[in-house]
Order: structure tokens, then sequence, then C-alpha cells
């Protein structure tokens, strides 16, 4: 059953009712806000917030650029099988991390195969020496053969020359005459085959010496692999890997075990490309170790590689570690971030990077803090001498500043440009002790 609804009369006292509530709601909020109780005004026209200050001079600084790099051993070598073969004995004290002498003992690969070569090739080079001297006997009988063979031509040949002479004479006939010419063809015949033998003699020895130098470089490297087999450190250092047992094939070229000397460490260091030109040899690098004990390591550039990386446009400067002192510690494999400082003959302005805000530094000019700006060179991270602050990064300007310029340290983070300001040496004791109100240290660093 539907109810009644409500007449036209009581629908618009409704809304009288509900304007009248809003009307008397919004009266109420005037009233209240025309007779608020307002605080009294300072007036702070005439002072002067204290702002810390730097002194803008024209110093040297260096050119300083950033790179990175891995730190490797100087000396270090991937052991390698030069010969393939069964693993028959591992020196069980080599384990990774332990300390060896160059010439240690690592493991034995099976020999048997080479020893046999050589073996073979020993005993052939015994039968060619045998007929070497079987080939020497032959020649001293051929050389007597060759000589009694000539005395019996040249005696033969005698009487064919009676005989002949005989014919002039009428003493002899021609048949004779023959006869003495088919014996001397006879002897001749002989004479000519002696001497192809006689000449034989020396290719055969030229082949029997060539097949001594054959055998003799055949059983000189079964030697040397026999010697291959025991493999052996090649260096001092220790061991960064190995791992193979007994019983386990290793194939020729195979590395079984790799030794570290950690005592000398060098470090490739990528600078971008634009550093060339500027770096030298001998130029400063200062290591830091990433990690969350950070260390720092003072070194110098060993040499320059000549060509630069077109992929990442980079270039690699070789940094030898010295010895002790802040390296102890260093690995091989660690990452550690350089920053070489590149010698700059040119004085530029300077400025803590804390001075600048929005590419401008906030000078004091007439006691008031006052924008100027300026156009960053590059950065250089480090302390400055004679700069009278303790800030490590700082800003080297492109256009120079007048020189004893005063601006903020803060670079108008603390007091809004304009302020009239009173300047205090960041270097005096009142300069450490003066924070702005509603300011802190982490919220100044949140700022930057």
């Amino acid at each position: 059953m539907d109810s009644p609804r409500p007449s036209t009369a009581v629908r618009l006292t409704r809304a009288l009712l509900a304007l009248g509530f809003l009307g008397g709601s919004i009266g109420l909020l005037i009233v209240f806000a025309l007779t608020r109780p307002l605080p009294d005004l300072a007036d702070r026209s005439g002072v002067e917030q204290p702002v810390a200050v730097f002194r803008v001079r024209s110093v040297q600084v260096p050119r300083q650029w950033m790179g990175y790099g891995i730190v490797r051993a100087s000396d270090s070598a991937d052991v390698p099988a030069r010969v393939g073969g069964v693993v028959l004995e591992v020196n069980q004290a080599i384990r990774e991390g332990v300390a060896v002498e160059a010439g240690a003992f690592l493991l034995q690969l099976d020999d048997q195969d080479f020893r046999r070569a050589q073996q073979a090739a020993e005993q052939q080079l015994a039968a060619i020496d045998a007929q070497m001297q079987s080939l020497a006997v032959e020649e001293a009988a051929l050389r007597d053969r060759v000589r009694l063979a000539q005395e019996e031509t040249d005696l033969v040949r005698a009487d064919e020359q009676r005989v002949r002479d005989a014919v002039k004479s009428g003493a002899a006939v021609q048949r004779e005459l023959d006869r003495a010419r088919q014996a001397v063809i006879v002897v001749e015949r002989a004479l000519l085959l002696l001497r192809e033998a006689a000449d034989q003699v020396l290719p055969r020895r030229a082949a029997l010496l060539a097949q001594d130098e054959m055998q003799r470089t055949m059983r000189d490297t079964a030697k040397t692999n026999v010697e291959r087999c025991r493999i052996t450190s090649p260096i001092a250092g220790s061991v960064q890997r190995f791992d193979l047992e007994v019983g386990e094939n290793v194939l020729p070229g195979q590395v079984v075990a790799r030794i570290v000397d950690p005592r000398r460490l060098e470090i490739p260091i990528r600078l971008p490309s634009s550093a060339r030109g500027f770096v030298a040899v001998d130029d400063p690098v200062r290591l830091e170790t990433v990690g969350q004990v950070p260390r720092h390591v003072a070194a110098t550039i060993a040499r320059i590689e000549p060509e630069d990386n077109p992929l990442d446009r980079t270039m690699i400067v070789h940094v030898d570690v010295p010895p002790g002192g802040d390296a102890v510690g260093l690995a091989p494999g660690e990452f550690v971030e350089a920053a070489v400082n590149a010698v700059d003959s040119k004085s530029h302005s300077v400025v803590p990077r804390r001075s600048v805000r929005s590419d401008r530094v906030m000078a004091v000019r007439d006691g008031k803090l006052v924008g100027t700006p300026i156009v960053v060179s590059h950065s250089f991270v480090g302390p400055l001498a004679g700069s009278g602050v303790s800030d490590t990064e700082w800003v080297v300007l492109q256009e120079p500043l007048p020189d004893g310029l005063v601006i903020s340290l803060e670079g108008g983070r603390s007091v809004a440009p304009g302020t009239r300001v009173r300047a205090v040496d960041a270097g005096s004791a009142s300069a450490a002790v003066v924070q702005p109100a509603g300011t802190s240290v982490d919220g100044e660093a949140e700022a930057r």
C-alpha cells in the first residue's frame, strides 16, 4: 500500500528550515573570522641574518677524471694440460687458497703411451745405426773393387794397344785385335757397374740420416710428452682453482689449475675518451674500493693503451698498485673507483659544490644576497689547501669570478635571495654554530 506524499506546504517548510540553518552557519563563520585574535607583526627590516660565506679566489687545481676498474694480479697463470691423458695421481695437499712455490707438483697423467713411443723411436735409431755401419762396410768394399777394376781395365787397354801396334806391323791379324777390343769392353762395363754402385752410397746415407733425424725428433717429442705428463706450477702464488680427481680424462689444452700471485697487483682503469690528451704517465691516481668499509689507495699511472673503445667511448690506463700500506687487503677481482688528477697549468675560480644552486651562486653585495650566474667547467673531489673550509667536493668554473667575491656557502638555501645578511667567515667558530631556525644538517643534505 503506497504511503501518502507530503503536501506542497510541508515541502516548502522543510526547504526554508534548511536554508535557515545554512545561513546561520555561514554567519557564525564570518563572525568568528572577523573577531579572531591577530599576532603582533615584528619589524625585522633592520635585522641581518648571519650567513657563513666563502671568499672566491683563482687557484690551480688538477683536472680530475673519474673511472673504474677491476683489480687483477700482475702475475697469474692458467695451467694447461699440454697433452691428453688420464689422471693417475693428484697432490692431496693442493687445495684452493693454498700457497705453492714455482715447480710444485700438481698432478700426474698416464704417460705409458708416450714411453712406448719413446722406446720405439730408440729402437728405430738403433736399426738405423746398424744400417749406417753396414753401409760404411759396403762403401769400403766398393772402393777396393773399383780400384781393382780400374787396374784391370788399364791392363786390358794396354794389351789392346799392343795388339793394335802388332796389326799395324803385320805381326797380328784383325781377329786378334777384335778379341782384345771385346775384352776391353767387358772390363769397362764391369767398372761402370761398380762406380754406379759406389755412387749410390751417398744418397742411401742421406736417406738414413734423414730417417735418423726424424726418429730422433719423435724420440725427443715422446720424451717431452712424458715430462709434460707431470704438471707443476709455473709460478709461485696461491691456488685459485684446482678441482681434478684421479681417473678423470684430461684433454690437450684443458686448464687444470689457476695460480695467482697477489703480491703484485695492477688495475686497468677505464676513463672517458675525452681524458686522452690530458692524462699522462706518472699522473697521481686515488683509488677507492666499493664496499661497507671503503679503502683509499694512492697510486700512479704506469702506462696508457693507445686505442679507444668505440663501443663505450672509453680509454684504458694501467695503474700498478704499490705493495704494502693502504693496498693491503686488495684482492684480484675487486671493483674500485678511481680519480685521476691530470696536471692543469691554468688557474680557475673554484667554489664549494654546496654553494651552487641552479647554476648560480649567492654573492653578498651591499649586505644582501644577490644571485650570480656561473658556468661549470668540471668538478674536483678532494681537500683544497688554504680554502678555509673542510669541503671535499668542488666546482671549477669556466668563466672566472672576481677574486675575493664573497658568496654564501649554502647557496641561498637557508636564506632567501634579497635578504639582508651578515657575512660570517666559514672558518670561524661562530660560522660553525650558526644554523637558521627550522633547518638541520640532514635537511641541508636533502636540499643539496
